[in-house]
């Protein structure tokens, strides 16, 4: 029983002996030695010859932070549209190339316009018929003048009662059928809008002043309902110039500022047309819209640009309001 019990104190202490370095672990003499953690230095940043070396703290420091009051972003072209056709059909031409300049309202291309043509002139035909509405006149004229007579006979007891009715009652009938031509004449001449009216509609003509950047459709092609796209027409005068700007920077961005932008190399102007009331949460950042003036059409869509919020537009500088500032 003694022998058992020994036995086992035996297989306990076994596990504490092997434990007992580990525990104790230090330097050579047995000292435990200290974890050391770098200590957070003043990074030199260098400055312009002859100037002494700024030391900016750790907590100021970032690498690739975008200079102060600068924010990027991109030059879009004002409008971006896909001119569709109205109506299915044929394409019969196409009056632009890829590149043109177009002002708005001028035709890009147009449907095969044939039976509506001829619709067109049928309706015209009818509308200018005056010979039903002259016949309808003169047999109300004709009626009219015979009640006169009829009436005098009447009074001098030369004619019945029932002759006075009866051509009483052609009157009227005659007055309805000159209303009934009067009225199949508007109608005529509303067919004959309407066939106007789907005739322009297969004109297709740009909505805005622009360049033509796409033809998606050639002559002789089918516009389905389903795929009515036939070119694509951006606007380039004015631009708009999207930025991300910091939510910290809110205040500095009103609706209706003009703002100082630089656009690759060169120097601009731009109007804030838009300031987003919401902030990104992944970015920190809200969506502002610049409106740049473009009228030599020297900048175009697609460029880097900077967002100056510490600088003054030059025109504003010489006194001038910001409508002037942005001619």
């Amino acid at each position: 029983m003694g022998n058992s019990f020994k036995f086992r104190w035996l297989l306990l202490l076994v596990p504490v002996i092997a434990l007992a370095p580990m525990l104790t672990a230090g330097d050579e003499r047995g000292q435990t030695v200290p974890v050391q953690v770098p200590e957070k230095r003043p990074v030199k940043v260098a400055a312009k010859s002859g100037a002494a070396a700024k030391e900016v703290p750790p907590s100021e420091f970032s690498s690739g932070s975008p200079t102060a009051g600068q924010i990027e972003g991109f030059t879009e072209p004002y409008a971006d549209i896909r001119v569709a056709a109205a109506e299915m059909g044929t394409l019969a031409h196409v009056a632009v190339q890829e590149g043109d300049h177009v002002r708005s309202g001028d035709l890009l291309a147009n449907l095969d316009e044939g039976v509506l043509q001829a619709s067109l002139e049928v309706a015209r035909a009818g509308m200018s018929a005056e010979g039903e509405l002259k016949s309808a006149q003169t047999q109300l004229d004709l009626r009219n003048t015979e009640l006169r007579k009829l009436k005098e006979l009447f009074d001098r007891n030369h004619a019945s009662q029932q002759e006075l009715d009866r051509v009483t009652g052609e009157v009227r009938l005659a007055e309805a059928r000159l209303q009934s031509v009067r009225e199949d004449l508007e109608v005529r001449r509303l067919e004959f809008a309407r066939i106007q009216a789907q005739l322009n509609q297969r004109r297709i003509v740009s909505p805005i002043d622009g360049v033509v950047t796409d033809l998606l459709k050639d002559s002789g092609e089918f516009v389905s309902p389903s795929d009515p796209v036939v070119a694509r027409v951006v606007q380039l005068d004015p631009l708009l110039v999207v930025f991300s700007v910091p939510a910290a920077r809110r205040s500095e961005i009103v609706r209706g500022q003009a703002v100082a932008m630089k656009i690759g190399e060169a120097d601009g102007a731009g109007l804030v047309e838009f300031v987003s009331p919401t902030v990104d949460p992944s970015s920190g950042t809200f969506r502002v819209k610049i409106r740049l003036p473009n009228p030599d059409r020297r900048w175009h869509g697609g460029e880097k640009s900077l967002l100056l919020l510490n600088q003054v537009p030059p025109a504003l500088a010489a006194g001038k309001d910001s409508s002037d500032a942005l001619k």
